[in-house]
C-alpha cells in the first residue's frame, strides 16, 4: 500500500467520494491509500460469497447485498469499502450513490489478498467494531478459511472458524449453506470455441 497526501491537506470524505468507480484506494488517516488490485482467488471468492447472499436475501424478502466499490464512511478521514456488505430490510442505514455517510451494514465481509491481512484484521476489525457492524466475516483464499465475528459490546468475538471443505451455515443467515470447496476451487475455464 503507498499512501498519496497532497502538499498542503489532508483527504476527507468528499474526496474520497469524489475518486473514479475504478479507483482502488481507500480513505486511511486522511491519506488516499492504493489498495491491492484483487487477483483471480481473490475475486473469485467474492464472487461466490456475493453470489449466496444475493440468492439468500431474494429468497427470504431480507434485504440488499452490495459488492466491491461501495464505499463507507468511517469518519471524515476514514472510508472504506469491503468485498461484500449486506443491508438488512429496515436498517435505517442512509444509503447515497455514492456510499453509505450515516449508519452501518449489518454484515462487512472482506476476503483478504496476500498485503491485506493485517489491514483486514486489525484496522477493518477496528472500523468496522466502532461503526457498530453487527457481523464480520474475514475470508482467507491463501489459508482456506472464514471466520464469523460478531459484534459483543464494543468488540468482536470468534463466533465461527471454519476451513477447507466445510460448509459454513451461519445462525444470523437462517438456511444459508456455502460450501468453502466453492471458494478455493474454481471450475475448470471453458474450452475456446
Amino acid at each position: 500500500m503507498r499512501p498519496a497526501r497532497p502538499p498542503l491537506a489532508e483527504y476527507t470524505w468528499d474526496d474520497f467520494i469524489a475518486l473514479d468507480e475504478d479507483d482502488p484506494r481507500e480513505l486511511v488517516c486522511g491519506d488516499l491509500v492504493e489498495i491491492e488490485v484483487p487477483g483471480l482467488r481473490h475475486e473469485h471468492a467474492v464472487g461466490v460469497i456475493g453470489f449466496e447472499l444475493c440468492r439468500w436475501c431474494l429468497a427470504h424478502k431480507a434485504g440488499r447485498v452490495l459488492l466491491s466499490g461501495y464505499k463507507i464512511r468511517i469518519d471524515d478521514h476514514h472510508g472504506v469499502m469491503p468485498d461484500a456488505q449486506v443491508y438488512r430490510r429496515g436498517n435505517p442505514a442512509r444509503l447515497e450513490e455514492a456510499g453509505l455517510t450515516e449508519g452501518r451494514p449489518d454484515l462487512a465481509v472482506e476476503v483478504v489478498s496476500p498485503s491485506s491481512g493485517r489491514y483486514d484484521r486489525v484496522r477493518k476489525l477496528q472500523w468496522y467494531a466502532g461503526l457498530g457492524v453487527p457481523e464480520y466475516w474475514v475470508v482467507d483464499p491463501n489459508e482456506r478459511s472464514l471466520w464469523r465475528l460478531v459484534l459483543q459490546g464494543d468488540h468482536y468475538v470468534v463466533a465461527q472458524v471454519h476451513e477447507e471443505a466445510e460448509t459454513f451455515r451461519p445462525e444470523s443467515f437462517p438456511g444459508l449453506e456455502i460450501p468453502l470447496a466453492t471458494l478455493w476451487d474454481s471450475p475448470e475455464e471453458p474450452p475456446a470455441p
